[in-house]
């Protein structure tokens, strides 16, 4: 059994994210056209994911072949770990990315409604007037996501989020019941 996406994945993030560094190379705020590549990395991360989870589900509901050896509880273990923390980062920085319009749109306080709804921005006193959330902001809740399958303290806002956080917590439940269903299946008593 093989653990996480398929090869073609890495290369193709690689060569996006060598493009994203050049532009980013530049002195000022990220250019508006190198919005599109960001999100469309997103995507390439989100659908690689998610195959590899499903990959890893079937695996885990199928029966195992004649003369194949089944997945080890170590091999279960580790191929949910990279799913999960590969959802974990991806979605964080998917969510600090569409938040607000994004970093630069947020430190130019041009974004006309936020995504998120962050107690330090509903709250009165809890944090300067001028913050605003960051990629661990973002990064924790993705993380709340995955473990609670729901926001802890954030509120999401708009459609868009409600949706990806649904996604989200999809690939996660779908992971952790039937690995940890199995592997404590595996486990002797």
């Amino acid at each position: 059994m093989r653990e996480g996406p398929p090869l073609v994945v890495p290369i193709i993030e690689g060569i996006v994210v060598l493009a994203l560094l050049a532009v980013a190379a530049k002195p000022g705020p990220v250019p508006r056209g190198a919005r599109p590549l960001i999100l469309s990395l997103f995507a390439v991360l989100i659908i690689a994911n998610t195959a590899a989870a499903t990959r890893l589900v079937t695996l885990v509901l199928r029966s195992t072949p004649k003369g194949e050896a089944p997945p080890t509880v170590t091999q279960l273990l580790v191929a949910a770990a990279i799913a999960l923390a590969t959802n974990i980062v991806t979605f964080g920085l998917l969510y600090w990315q569409v938040d607000g319009g994004g970093p630069t749109e947020r430190l130019a306080h041009s974004a006309r409604y936020p995504d998120f709804q962050f107690p330090q921005t509903g709250t009165e006193g809890l944090a300067p007037p001028s913050w605003q959330p960051r990629f661990q902001d973002h990064l924790y809740v993705a993380f709340t996501n995955v473990v609670a399958f729901s926001p802890t303290d954030t509120l999401p806002l708009t459609h868009r989020v409600k949706g990806l956080m649904a996604i989200q917590s999809m690939i996660s439940l779908a992971v952790l019941v039937v690995v940890i269903s199995r592997v404590i299946n595996i486990l002797p008593p």
